[in-house]
This record gives C-alpha cells, sequence and structure tokens, in this order.
C-alpha cells in the first residue's frame, strides 16, 4: 500500500523555468502550484551540494485531498523515474537527509553544521494536519543534505616511515578495499585499489608501524562509521603500513608468464618447472644487457632451442650479457641448444650457451647446465676475427656455472668444413673453404 500511496503523489520541481512559460509570464511556481491544489511542499536542500539539474534545491508538491500523512521519497529514489535528481558535493560523501541543521563554528573560526532530525524514508511519514491552511511557497518540511568528507586510506612504507599515498573512499559506494594478490596468470602482484610504487613490488602491509598487525584476507573494510543520529564520521582515516620488495618481481608458474613477463630488469621467482618444448625463449634475453633476477628455487628450466640470427649484436647466448647487477641463482638448465648461425660483423663479439658475456659483478650460484649443446652452423661468416666463443660464455668466470654434458658442435649443409677444438670453456673454429 506504501509505495501505491507514494506512486499517486504529484511531484513538481519549482526550480525548472518551464513552468513560468507554461503558466503565463506573471505566475510564479508557486502560484500555479497553490492554483491546482499542490499545496502542501518538501523542500530538499542540497546544503552546499548540488543536484543533476545543476540547482542547489528542490521541492516536491502535494494535493492533500484529506490526507493525515504523506509518504516521501528520496531525491535520488529510482521510483521517481527520469525525474530522480542524485545530489553530489566534491569530496564529500552524504550521510543523509536531517530535518534540522544548526551552525556552529569550531576553534579555528571554520562554519560547520550539526545535524538532527535523519529521515527514514522507509518509515517516516509528513503528518498532515487536514484543518490547517498550506501553501506551496512555505514548506511545510525542509530536509538538509548532510554531508561528510570522504573517509581516506593513507599508505606508509614500513622502512621509512614516509607516506606514499593517500587515496579517497566513500562508503556508499565502495564496498571494501581488495588487498593486492598475486595474478595467476601474469605472475605479477595486482594491486587493486592499493598505490603501485615505481621500482618496488608489494609484499606485506600491517595496520602498525611495528609490524605486529598484519593485513590478511581478500578484502578490508574501512573502519570508519558515520553515527546516524548526527551525520558525524569517527575512524575516517585508515593508516596503512606497507613492506615493499625492491625491484619488479613475478611469481613464475608457467612459460608463458614468464615469456609475458621478460624484461631486462626483471625480477622473477621459479615456483615450477619450465618446460619451453615448442616455445620461444625471449629474444629480449639473448641479445640484450640483463641486469634483473632470477631465483630459480632448485626448478629446472629446460628443453629451450636459441637460434643466434643477428650479426650485428655484441653479445648472444641464452642472455646477452649479464650486467652487474644481474642475479641467478638456484637454478638448473636442461637440454638447451644454442645455435650459432649468423656470425659477426662487429669486433669484440662474445658468444655462449649460457651468456655472451657475464660480469665480474653478477651473482651466480647453484647454477648448472647439463645435457645441452652449443652449435656453430656452416653458414656462419664472421667479417672480423676479433670474437670470442665459450661453452658457458664468452667473455666472464665460466666456472660460476656447474656444467656436464655440454657437446659443441658443427651443423648445416657444410658442416665437415667446420674444425672445432675445444680448451676447457674456450671454442675454437675453423671454416675451411
Amino acid at each position: 500500500m506504501k509505495k501505491i500511496k507514494v506512486l499517486i503523489l504529484s511531484l513538481l520541481v519549482i526550480a525548472f523555468i518551464f513552468l513560468l512559460t507554461a503558466c503565463g509570464e506573471n505566475a510564479t511556481p508557486y502560484e500555479t502550484n497553490n492554483q491546482d491544489g499542490f499545496t502542501v511542499s518538501v523542500k530538499f536542500d542540497a546544503n552546499g551540494g548540488t543536484f543533476t539539474t545543476n540547482t542547489s534545491v528542490i521541492v516536491d508538491s502535494f494535493n492533500v485531498d484529506g490526507k493525515s500523512q504523506i509518504a516521501l521519497i528520496s531525491p535520488d529514489d529510482e521510483m521517481r523515474d527520469k525525474d530522480a535528481f542524485t545530489a553530489t558535493k566534491n569530496g564529500h560523501f552524504l550521510a543523509g537527509w536531517y530535518k534540522e541543521r544548526i551552525e556552529k563554528t569550531n576553534d579555528d573560526g571554520e562554519t560547520f553544521y550539526e545535524y538532527s532530525g535523519k529521515w527514514d524514508f522507509e518509515n517516516d511519514t509528513l503528518k498532515i494536519d487536514k484543518n490547517k491552511q498550506y501553501s506551496a511557497e512555505t514548506p511545510a518540511l525542509t530536509l538538509y543534505a548532510a554531508w561528510v568528507p570522504l573517509f581516506e586510506v593513507e599508505f606508509y612504507s614500513l622502512d621509512s616511515g614516509e607516506l606514499i599515498d593517500t587515496i579517497n573512499y566513500n562508503p556508499t559506494s565502495s564496498k571494501a578495499l581488495k588487498i593486492p594478490a598475486w595474478n595467476e596468470e601474469t605472475g605479477a602482484v595486482e594491486m587493486y585499489d592499493f598505490p603501485k610504487r615505481e621500482g618496488y613490488t608489494y609484499s606485506k602491509a600491517y595496520f602498525d608501524a611495528e609490524a605486529t598487525n598484519e593485513l590478511t584476507g581478500e578484502e578490508l573494510m574501512h573502519p570508519g562509521v558515520v553515527n546516524a543520529d548526527d551525520a558525524t564520521a569517527t575512524n575516517s582515516v585508515l593508516k596503512l603500513y606497507v613492506d615493499w620488495t625492491e625491484g619488479e618481481w613475478y611469481r613464475i608458474y608457467n612459460v608463458d608468464q614468464f615469456k609475458e613477463s621478460a624484461t631486462l630488469n626483471g625480477n622473477y621467482e621459479l615456483l615450477a618447472d619450465l618446460d619451453f618444448t615448442d616455445e620461444i625463449w625471449p629474444t629480449t634475453f639473448v641479445y640484450g644487457n640483463f641486469g634483473g633476477v632470477i631465483k630459480g628455487n632448485g626448478h629446472t628450466i629446460k628443453n629451450v632451442e636459441v637460434t643466434q640470427t643477428n650479426n650485428s649484436k655484441i653479445n648472444a647466448g641464452l642472455f646477452g650479457y649479464l650486467t652487474d647487477t644481474a642475479s641467478i641463482t638456484d637454478v638448473v638448465f636442461e637440454n638447451i641448444t644454442f645455435t650459432l648461425k649468423a656470425g659477426t660483423r662487429k669486433v669484440g663479439t662474445s658468444y655462449g650457451l649460457f651468456a655472451g658475456t657475464i660480469s665480474d659483478n653478477a651473482t651466480i650460484g647453484g647454477v648448472s647446465i647439463f645435457n645441452s649443446r652449443l652449435q656453430i652452423d656452416s653458414s656462419c661468416y664472421f667479417a672480423v676475427d676479433d670474437y670470442t666463443i665459450g661453452l658457458v660464455c664468452g667473455m666472464g668466470d665460466f666456472s660460476k656455472v656447474s656444467t656436464a654434458q655440454i657437446d659443441c658442435t658443427a651443423v648445416g649443409d657444410k658442416a665437415e668444413k667446420v674444425d672445432i677444438s675445444l680448451n676447457e670453456n674456450s671454442v675454437i673454429v675453423d671454416f675451411k673453404k
């Protein structure tokens, strides 16, 4: 019955200019309402906000017709259909509509309001005195929008205490904050509502700077609450202390993750063996200067085939050049084939199954290669004599890598015209005419 009663109410926005032209130039909207019998008015005051009509006030007018009470609907209620009016205020959210508003001043001389009598649109009704003379020009009730500043979430660095970022949180539209989690498809951390920090990867977050109360689960409700009696907020600022890991880290469970996230400064933690059968090893690694991290956790990278086809690059191998910052630890390489096919046109070029060049300051530990092969294609063209080929690396400390069953053979249409001799890591090639 209540919905039926609400639906038969005659709703009118007095502020609309078209009422003036529709009812004559000399008739005000109030006079028009009175003439039509819409004498009971309820005013909604946006109270510093703005409705979608770009007005600060809307008015609903009703015909009494012997009614003793009138059910109201909020300005943004969907029952208004196209006449719904949403009130907004920059940097605030709407706590509700209140009957009483008292202006006050704080110690800093700033004006604020105290509210009381929150209107319950589900249960409250406007009481009508049938013997009273009402005028549309004088509202029988004014409801004020009570605005509360948006809640905040402050993110601090756990190690330095530095404020990293602040985001706003609207409890009327945001149900919960999603906590960062590792994305199983990309291998990267999905930050959701949390801010990113350039050059770092999210690790954990805590509610306290002492890191005693860890943030867990998938979602977090903001602790801020609004007192419905007076529209005052408590716990509006949530402080979180985030522990970051230096570098852009990926957790790798499969080959696709490894390939899609391949960058020369990426940091990778292997959580499964990677089988590259019918897959392509990242070209950026083959020729580039790798300065990232691969933490193998004892896992194996196997069945990789790489063919060097660019004779204008200085280094080539599974990794072109392992720089001072490169770190590869606790990983096994099995059944790796590196084919040197294009040769070189540049002086000082280095080739190796594992890397073209390994910097003296690169960190290599717990790395082993077995059941693998370095192949020299007979079509190689070396325009210069100053180049180096090694089983493990062309230049650098090859002893950092444990090797077993690594062969070096000639391949191609004229493989018989390629003589290969080995001196520990060094590979000497003679191309016969």
